[in-house]
């Protein structure tokens, strides 16, 4: 330290390093046009620096932080109205507003994309560049670390995996390299989709459905559809049939709509549908 103190030069460039993160002024007008970034900022910024989220925020259909949100002003992606807001930082999904994204980029305001979520990993990515950008990385790491810690492990191979069908409106179906296909298999099952060589989301017929005779069919709220002619498959008598003789887990649409640590629950609601099986099987 003696030597320190003679090199005044050497000891700011310690100060420097030790305290950088602070004498960078982290934005206090953020914006997110993306209901996935809307939820992953709601848990790491506090509320007064967060301007404005998407409409879709306050949908308890789709959003896992719909109460959070109440109170926040709304956008609805357009160019002039996020002008109007002055953001000093915007958050957006890599397929949200192309048009609004490229015009707000070329008069230099600063935007963050995020990718989709496809699996687990993705996740942990998606919060590291949300805390990066907003100046949040220790609450990141917190939220990385407590996402991390609620993860089940599935690493007992003595026990069967139970196959499993996400069976949704139109007879579609999500494959492994999906985030419900990567929450399904993380919770222990052997997805339908992927043993027949669906990767991401495909179409899997209902006589396809009811020869495989999984041993669960898992739903979401949002693909229920019995009214709808996309829900044609679940009035299907022979689906109804089905239904009776399999294992049947309703997972709400907004746990896994978006990969962030809102999936856990969905997670922990398949593992536990899982462990009931196993104890019968």
């Amino acid at each position: 330290m003696r030597t320190l103190t003679r090199n005044p030069e050497l000891m700011g460039i310690l100060l420097l390093v030790l305290f950088a993160e602070p004498l960078f002024a982290k934005p206090s007008r953020i914006v997110s046009i993306n209901l996935c970034t809307d939820q992953l900022l709601m848990m790491l910024a506090e509320r007064e620096r967060i301007t404005s989220v998407s409409y879709l925020a306050t949908d308890p259909q789709v959003s896992a932080m719909h109460a959070e949100a109440v109170g926040l002003k709304k956008n609805h992606g357009m160019a002039e109205e996020i002008l109007m807001l002055k953001p000093d930082l915007i958050l957006t999904g890599s397929y949200t507003s192309r048009p609004t994204i490229f015009l707000l980029k070329r008069l230099g305001y600063p935007v963050v994309e995020l990718s989709p979520a496809s699996n687990i990993e993705a996740i942990r990515r998606n919060i590291r560049q949300v805390a990066e950008a907003i100046g949040e990385q220790q609450k990141g790491r917190h939220l990385i670390d407590e996402f991390n810690r609620r993860l089940p492990s599935t690493d007992d191979t003595t026990k069967a995996r139970p196959i499993a069908a996400i069976y949704l409106a139109n007879n579609f179906t999500p494959g492994d390299q999906t985030l419900s296909g990567a929450v399904l298999k993380t919770a222990g099952f052997t997805n339908l989709a992927a043993r027949m060589g669906i990767s991401g989301t495909g179409h899997l017929s209902l006589e396809s459905l009811v020869y495989e005779q999984p041993d669960f069919i898992v739903r979401s709220f949002k693909g229920n559809g019995e009214q709808w002619v996309a829900g044609g498959s679940f009035r299907h008598p022979a689906f109804n049939k089905l239904t009776e003789t399999r294992e049947t887990v309703q997972i709400e649409d907004h746990l896994w709509t978006c990969g962030n640590p809102a999936v856990i629950d969905a997670i922990e609601q398949l593992v536990r549908a899982r462990e009931t099986w196993q104890r019968i099987h």
